[in-house]
């Protein structure tokens, strides 16, 4: 079997005929590609690299926003054999160019916008041979058109036959924590999670998906081809903007929606029922990040449809957990373990702990990455003794519903107590003038570590120091209340949504 993860774009021509598949819009109007055209473009492309001298297993970078050009790329360089190596487009010069040389990339595949930070990050590199540049901008040497490798009247190209183990995605995790590491990826890992994934969140060839993540993450390019699988046809935007989601679902009559908690607070913030009919919405997909209870119970309540949570990270490629669509939802929970993974929770001597009590997210199973590139000992340390250890803190219940209740270094050590922030900020969350809550560990002189809440109110709604501690009190034992509360206009965030509480633990 060829295991090329392209594969799945030549399949759903096969299937389903030529359709409107990728439809990227933004404030100036939209743009639209059928699966065919998807097809001869990724061809193309793929004909393109390889007459500049790129080869089975060369490293192609991609720095861009979200546009057509991206599920063109990265289907062009996976039918070519190479590797797709997709770089956060919002990092400076230094960041992109600690990621190209690490990687050893040969090429990298930009816009106009970010030629120059890309044209800094890769200035003396001796590994980069081509910059390829999307849109109008005075090629240099060495700079190519990419409009130019799409120009050929041939749409056929013999996609590279790829072994299940041969490395297709090289991504570099987001640097929350000291530098960021290249997790590889290879075609079977991506393969096989896609399809274990589907039962879980199905769609059909009637749904309609809108995807506002940026497909240079894992989730996104994840839901490009779930919907290549079934045929439904996805919505892309060049980045997260509440107000043209909310009339996108509208004008496009939009099913299902993919993202993570931060915009669905954020919907919840933009939606106004006079203005924005989002009655078409059945399903709400959510990953990333920690979703509170109260953030489902306002989603569900306010915009409709139902939200069904999971757990992934781009360690296994991503899918760990989802909560099934049509069934029961535990509370609380982010759902049992996808097919084909396992999921236990170990202690700090790595010894399973029984279900109901905390401990360390593991998991076994066919998406688990190859490694990280060039750190084997951090490799051995995340797969040690054969489970990935996710730095992911929770629990099981009885049937196997995951619970989580924060990270491993996020934990709070006070006086010898272990607290978790998750369940200090679902306290938060159910104040009413609440909009997003952190909790971080801050020095303490008496009992080590002291717990800190960075809170950002509603518009338009008041609350004192005094008053969210008041109201923690009434559902937590003191030990695990704020002793301070910081008022923020914003929390730092991730280009995906995560908040990077080490950002806000550098604060003080």
């Amino acid at each position: 079997m060829n295991w090329n993860y392209a594969r799945y774009g030549v399949q759903n021509i096969e299937k389903f005929g030529e359709y409107d598949l990728l439809t990227y819009e933004d404030q100036d109007g939209a743009q639209t590609l059928t699966n065919r055209g998807l097809g001869s473009r990724s061809n193309a492309l793929a004909a393109s690299l390889a007459e500049l001298g790129v080869k089975r297993g060369d490293i192609v970078a991609v720095v861009l926003p979200n546009s057509l050009t991206v599920p063109v790329a990265f289907n062009g360089i996976f039918k070519l054999g190479a590797v797709f190596l997709p770089v956060i487009f919002g990092l400076t010069a230094p960041e992109i160019r600690y990621i190209l040389e690490d990687s050893g990339a040969v090429a990298v595949v930009t816009n106009a916008e970010l030629h120059a930070k890309v044209a800094a990050a890769s200035d003396g590199l001796a590994g980069i041979r081509h910059i390829i540049v999307e849109g109008d901008v005075p090629l240099r040497p060495g700079t190519i058109s990419f409009a130019s490798l799409l120009d050929r009247n041939d749409a056929d190209f013999e996609m590279a036959a790829m072994a299940p183990g041969d490395l297709a995605v090289l991504m570099y995790t987001s640097g929350t924590t000291g530098l960021p590491k290249g997790v590889m990826l290879s075609h079977y890992n991506i393969s096989i999670t896609l399809e274990n994934g589907l039962s879980s969140w199905p769609s059909t060839r009637a749904d309609v998906s809108l995807v506002p993540l940026p497909l240079n993450h894992i989730f996104g390019m994840l839901m490009v081809n779930e919907c290549n699988v079934t045929g439904a046809r996805m919505i892309i935007h060049k980045w997260f903007d509440p107000k043209l989601v909310l009339e996108s679902i509208a004008r496009n009559r939009v099913t299902q929606f993919a993202g993570v908690p931060t915009m669905l607070i954020k919907l919840l913030e933009a939606y106004d029922p006079a203005v924005h009919d989002v009655s078409s919405l059945a399903i709400w997909k959510c990953g990333g990040a920690q979703l509170s209870a109260e953030t489902v119970k306002a989603v569900e309540k306010t915009l409709g449809g139902v939200i069904y949570d999971g757990l992934g990270m781009t360690e296994t490629a991503p899918s760990i957990t989802r909560q099934r669509v049509g069934q029961a939802r535990k509370a609380g929970s982010v759902g049992p373990a996808i097919d084909g993974v396992t999921v236990k929770i170990f202690d700090e001597q790595d010894h399973e702990v029984p279900a109901g009590q905390d401990g360390e997210i593991c998991v076994q199973g066919p998406g688990v990455m190859l490694g990280y590139l060039n750190k084997p000992a951090e490799t051995a340390e995340a797969k040690r003794n054969g489970w990935l250890h996710t730095g992911d803190m929770g629990h099981l219940d009885e049937a196997g519903n995951v619970f989580i209740t924060g990270r491993k270094k996020d934990l709070i050590i006070r006086g010898g107590e272990n607290i978790s922030p998750g369940s200090v900020e679902d306290a938060l969350f159910s104040h009413p003038a609440v909009l997003e809550a952190a909790v971080i560990g801050v020095p303490d002189p008496l009992y080590g570590e002291e717990v800190k809440a960075c809170i950002v109110l509603r518009d338009g709604c008041s609350a004192t120091a005094e008053e969210l501690i008041g109201h923690c009190l009434k559902t937590l034992p003191r030990f695990k209340t704020p002793k301070t509360v910081s008022f923020l206009k914003e929390l730092p965030k991730n280009p995906v949504g995560k908040i990077l509480k080490k950002e806000l633990r550098k604060m003080g």
